[in-house]
């Protein structure tokens, strides 16, 4: 194919391929090229290292810093929780129904990392215990993490304390493997002294998010 330089619209004509680019310095497999309407490729040592498309970035991306590289997110999934009001006097971890499911790239993953906003809360009893409540995160049967929320009353009898609000659990999972599909969910229960542990109570909101992270 003929090389084309014009003033007006500059150099084309030659698409190069990732082996052979377009456009290269005195290193000849190692440049920019051109494949296909719309794409624009870049090579290093023959290969491929990303592409730009009219959907954005994409390809190999291996060695990239900060744009396809190690850390970057694959995907993220999530699920938010209005309507399931629970108030519980377990000590023994229940179910809260929040719960999000994710399929893991067959390739570069690395781990999962979990963000969950939980609306929870405790009541104390009134004989001066805490209200307490405790939440908890797993994958499948597998406990991850878990937090406290809380308000300590002191020895007070007839003294009866609530705590309620947004209570925030992070975990990054790097127990995963690629192309399999895992489920989190977000457990509760109250604490010994407690009268109740309460999920969702007050119209509260409850979200689980999960980030697909790549090598």
């Amino acid at each position: 194919m003929a090389l084309n330089i014009n003033g007006t619209t500059g150099i084309s004509g030659v698409d190069g391929s990732v082996s052979a680019p377009a456009v290269t310095g005195t290193d000849s497999n190692t440049g920019i090229t051109f494949p296909s309407a719309d794409t624009i490729k870049f090579s290093t040592g023959g290969v491929e290292r990303f592409a730009i498309t009219n959907s954005g970035l994409s390809g190999d991306g291996s060695g990239l810093t900060g744009i396809g590289g190690g850390g970057k997110f694959l995907q993220i999934v999530g699920a938010v929780q209005t309507s399931n009001v629970n108030i519980i006097t377990s000590t023994s971890y229940v179910d809260t129904g929040l719960t999000c499911n994710i399929t893991t790239s067959a390739s570069g993953h690395a781990g999962v990392f979990v963000l969950v906003n939980g609306a929870l809360g405790g009541m104390g009893n009134t004989s001066g215990g805490e209200g307490v409540a405790q939440m908890n995160l797993v994958r499948g049967s597998t406990q991850l993490t878990e937090v406290v929320r809380g308000s300590w009353a002191g020895n007070v009898s007839g003294q009866q304390t609530e705590t309620y609000g947004a209570t925030p659990m992070n975990f990054y999972d790097t127990g995963t493997s690629a192309s399999t599909t895992y489920t989190y969910k977000v457990q509760f229960k109250k604490i010994s002294n407690s009268s109740y542990a309460k999920w969702n109570k007050y119209n509260g909101a409850s979200t689980i998010y999960l980030i697909e992270v790549g090598s």
